[in-house]
């Protein structure tokens, strides 16, 4: 099938059943009936060429507008050159040569005689007799093309017509008498391709690759209309489904003003602008101003607004809106353009000046009618000016509703408000929220703009909240002294705030001093909270894990501590140190949501980045990296990426690159990272970029590098007070670099320090990683008992990844003393373990290992192909669809016990805590594997283990 005739198979089935009808001498006539770029022609003309093959004698005529006034044009078309009827045609001049032609009935000799000459050249040939645009015929061509009709019982010819939608005929009595002589499976009603053929038929024109997303926004763009599409392809590079600029609604004009377009670009479509501008001016008089005004509209087509735009009365204004729905350029429900490229096209035919006023006048007409404030926005963004107060007024009160949603729009209607000039009432106001949008588009410019608003005379309340949050921004940048100088100043200006603000100043500068360093808990500042104060004294001491896990929860309980707080992430943190990584997951998942609907940028970005590092703790390595992923992708966008939590989502994403054995990946984040080295501050989240960095150039085979920036943090965290290792293990790290340099009794010092630091916490993170890095650093016996203490502390704590450390360094540590049997089942555990969670650094050194120790690994497929028997990997991949174990037990004919141990060895194997997290191993859209084994095997080494095939 041609490419004109993509998703019309129907029709083409309907042609192909008349021409064969009329072969056999049995005429017929047919009707397509379409809007404007159905493919209406095209049909036609495939109908000729199929007849033509058939061996059918085709008379083709185009009806048009120009030539209404002259008789019989359309029959003189179709039989101008047929031999039968060559005389007919001087009486027919003869006859229509005068002015005052007669009725209808004085040309039945000539009617007739036409169609007997028709008749004696289709005995001889059948004829396909086709007319084009029929509404454009001419009256007596009409009157004869349903004369034919009627008198083609017996005869083999066959009659193909086509007639847009909407636009007035000639005669329309004769028109419908025509229409109600085809039979109605004969009626052919052409409508816009479906999404599936019209995606076809772009595929099919673009002559280079386009990915799927393109295709889609073209047939998006062009509502499926094959003469749109094929246009819009064959002049020139589409716009990737750019939205039309005419919509009015908030989601089209909100979203954006768009570029003006390039010569070329304004001239590829001007021959189908120019083809819908002359169909409109046919369908009504009033119809291209009421299209204009539609296109400037967009979905609010109320006739009394139509017509004070277009400034006609409203009658004429709905007549014009029937006669537009009809011709299918608008929907008949929702009264919206069916092509948003057209919409486009007539928007960007207005001039720019009478567009504006448009825009105010619709604005206007909508803010009188009650409209809601966005739509009424969507208008005022457009215009050319505010002439009215209230404009100004609503554009603010807009913006603030979208500015946590859309803080771009919210931008742009702010900026066109203070462009027009605002009251002096409004303009704190109008800056106060611009800063605001800002602050999730560029932070570094919110801190500029926010700067100068402080220095402007404003009142005691309005002057707290700005300098907090000037404050917090400064902090968010990694310029943590100038926001306490922001905050010293507000605290010691005249006119001091009342006690409340004072305490809230005084807080804010003790997390400002947190953040820096040179806050010291205890040292007498009473600007925190007590129970916070005890908080971060007793974690920078590390004296009682389990104390400071009874302080995080009355500290996180509200309403002492709102999410996403400075004093919460203290105590979210202390729970992940004392070993409550699973609480510290629930809160951050909390505050993920939340921040996700209320909060700004910096915000979500902070949430994302410490779940990042808490399930890095957890061992989870591939949901750690996509929150980091996230998290720098959001930073990024605000210029922020170098600064506060930039920092701390490298280290997560760095520390997961080597627990992939990605080095290149970690290099390439080192390269992309600040200077490390220098005497710039450092702050909070630097420090962990600092130890992670210095674990990367370990591995790189740098260690001197990575000795010098661990020293670096160590210096740090002296000065700030920290010696708990929970918080960063430098210890552990600074051993792992010593060994690397074959300097074995510093190592041993330095991991044994830790441990007696970590053993005085008592959390198992903390403790289980320090026995692992002085076990390392250790021989014989010692080695293999600190090894020992180390799995026993960590198999039942949450740290699959830190646990299958243990396991592996236990296996060394017991090769090394001779134990070869209980080394080969240690590495066996460690690599399912590490395999389970994609930490391809520590299965590759497991396996290595467990070649050493005379074992076999399992090949390295799939992570459950890889440590599951067939029999678990069926059981567990039914309960990830969702089945029951007694479902399961059920189709396998076994006992609900047998099922929960298959179930139990697989959680333990996968290092899951139950059937939800199955997914993250078995898609629930898998297709169903072979039939069921039964799950009890005599001999199982001969049963193969075909793929379960249920459902």
């Amino acid at each position: 099938m041609p490419q004109e005739l993509f998703g019309r198979s129907e029709e083409s089935q309907i042609i192909t059943e008349m021409l064969e009808s009329a072969r056999a001498g049995a005429g017929a006539v047919a009707l397509m009936e379409g809007i404007i770029g159905t493919g209406k022609t095209s049909l036609l003309r495939w109908a000729e060429a199929t007849a033509v093959e058939q061996g059918m004698l085709v008379l083709s005529a185009t009806a048009s507008p120009t030539e209404q006034r002259f008789s019989m044009g359309v029959v003189h078309q179709l039989l101008g050159t047929l031999p039968e009827t060559a005389q007919c045609w001087e009486r027919a001049f003869a006859t229509r040569s005068g002015a005052g032609a007669g009725p209808a009935e004085s040309d039945y000799p000539l009617l007739a005689e036409l169609c007997a000459g028709v008749g004696r050249a289709a005995r001889r040939t059948p004829v396909l007799l086709t007319v084009d645009s029929i509404q454009h015929a001419d009256r007596e061509s009409l009157l004869w093309l349903g004369f034919l009709s009627r008198r083609l019982d017996h005869l083999p010819v066959a009659v193909l017509a086509t007639k847009r939608c909407g636009e007035p005929a000639s005669d329309p009595q004769l028109l419908v008498e025509l229409m109600e002589g085809v039979r109605p499976d004969r009626h052919v009603y052409l409508r816009d391709l479906s999404p599936s053929a019209a995606s076809d038929l772009a595929d099919a024109l673009c002559d280079h690759d386009h990915d799927h997303e393109s295709v889609d926004a073209l047939v998006a763009c062009t509502g499926g209309n094959p003469y749109l599409l094929t246009e819009h392809i064959r002049t020139g590079p589409a716009r990737q489904g750019a939205p039309p600029r005419g919509a009015g609604h908030a989601s089209g004009v909100l979203a954006g003003p768009t570029p003006a377009d390039a010569p070329d670009e304004r001239m590829r479509l001007k021959s189908v602008k120019e083809r819908i501008l002359c169909m409109l001016r046919r369908l009504d008089p009033h119809g291209l101003e009421v299209a204009r005004a539609a296109s400037i509209l967009g979905s609010q087509l109320d006739p009394d607004i139509l017509a004070g735009l277009c400034g006609i009365p409203v009658e004429d204004a709905c007549r014009s809106l029937t006669r537009l729905t009809e011709s299918g350029l608008l929907g008949p429900h929702d009264m919206t353009f069916r092509h948003p490229l057209l919409a486009e096209l007539l928007y960007e035919d207005i001039p720019c000046a009478e567009r504006g006023e448009l825009h105010r006048f619709a604005a206007r007409f909508l803010w009188h009618r009650d409209a809601p404030c966005e739509d009424v926005a969507a208008h005022l963004l457009r215009a050319h000016r505010l002439d009215k107060p209230w404009m100004a007024r609503l554009l603010l009160d807009v913006a603030q509703g979208m500015v946590g949603r859309d803080p771009a729009g919210a931008r742009r209607l702010i900026e066109k408000a203070m462009l027009h000039g605002l009251p002096d009432e409004l303009g704190t106001r109008a800056e106060s929220l611009r800063i605001q949008a800002l602050v999730s588009l560029d932070l570094p410019a919110a801190a500029h703009a926010l700067t100068a608003l402080t220095a402007v005379p404003l009142g005691p309340e309005e002057r707290l909240q700005e300098t907090l949050r000037l404050s917090d921004i400064l902090l968010r940048l990694d310029e943590p002294t100038a926001a306490r100088t922001v905050l010293e100043g507000a605290r010691g200006a005249s006119g001091a705030p009342d006690a409340f603000a004072a305490a809230r100043l005084r807080e804010r500068i003790t997390h400002v001093r947190i953040h820096e360093g040179t806050y010291r808990p205890g040292d007498g500042d009473e600007g925190e909270d007590r129970l916070e104060r005890v908080l971060l004294l007793r974690t920078a001491a590390g004296e009682s894990a389990r104390s400071v896990r009874r302080i995080a929860d009355r500290v996180l309980a509200a309403p002492r501590a709102p999410y996403g707080s400075p004093a919460w992430y203290h105590a979210v943190l202390a729970l992940l140190w004392s070993g409550e990584a699973d609480e510290a997951q629930r809160y951050l998942d909390t505050e993920v949501r939340l921040a996700g609907a209320e909060g700004t940028v910096p915000r979500i970005a902070e949430a994302l980045a410490v779940r990042g590092l808490v399930q890095l703790h957890r061992g989870l390595l591939r949901p750690a990296e996509q929150d980091a992923r996230q998290a720098l992708d959001l930073l990024t966008r605000i210029e922020a990426s170098a600064h506060h939590v930039g920092s701390l989502v490298r280290s997560v994403l760095i520390d997961v690159a080597l627990e992939k054995d990605d080095t290149a990946a970690a290099g390439a984040l080192l390269d992309g990272a600040p200077p490390l080295s220098g005497e710039q501050h450092v702050t909070w989240w630097r420090l962990h970029l600092l130890h992670s960095a210095g674990q990367a150039l370990g591995r790189l085979g740098q260690a001197r590098r990575g000795l010098a920036l661990i020293t670096r943090c160590e210096e740090e965290l002296a000065r700030r007070g920290v010696v708990n290792p929970a918080v960063l293990p430098c210890g552990s790290t600074r051993s792992t670099l010593l060994l690397a340099q074959h300097s074995t009794a510093a190592a041993r010092r330095a991991a044994r320090e830790e441990t007696a630091l970590a053993r005085r916490w008592d959390a198992p993170f903390a403790l289980g990683r320090a026995l692992i890095a002085q076990s390392a650093a250790s021989s014989g016996r010692e080695a293999q008992q600190l090894a020992d203490q180390a799995l026993e502390i960590l198999e039942p704590a949450p740290t699959p990844l830190l646990f299958a450390h243990a396991l592996y360094q236990a296996g060394r540590a017991h090769q090394r003393v001779g134990k070869a049997r209980r080394t080969r089942e240690l590495l066996r555990r460690a690599n399912e373990v590490a395999v389970s969670l994609g930490a391809d650094c520590l299965a590759e050194a497991v396996q290595r290992e467990l070649r050493y120790a005379g074992g076999r690994p399992d090949p390295r497929k799939d992570s459950t192909e890889s440590l599951l028997t067939p029999t678990e990997r069926q059981v567990s991949e039914l309960a990830a669809r969702g089945m029951s174990n007694r479902d399961i037990a059920d189709l396998f004919k076994v006992s609900l016990r047998n099922v929960e141990s298959h179930l139990t060895n697989s959680y333990r194997k996968l290092r899951i805590r139950g059937r939800h997290e199955l997914a993250r191993f078995f898609s629930a859209e898998e297709e169903s594997a072979a039939a069921p084994v039964l799950l009890y095997q005599p001999r199982p080494e001969l049963t193969p283990s075909p793929r379960l095939r249920t459902g």
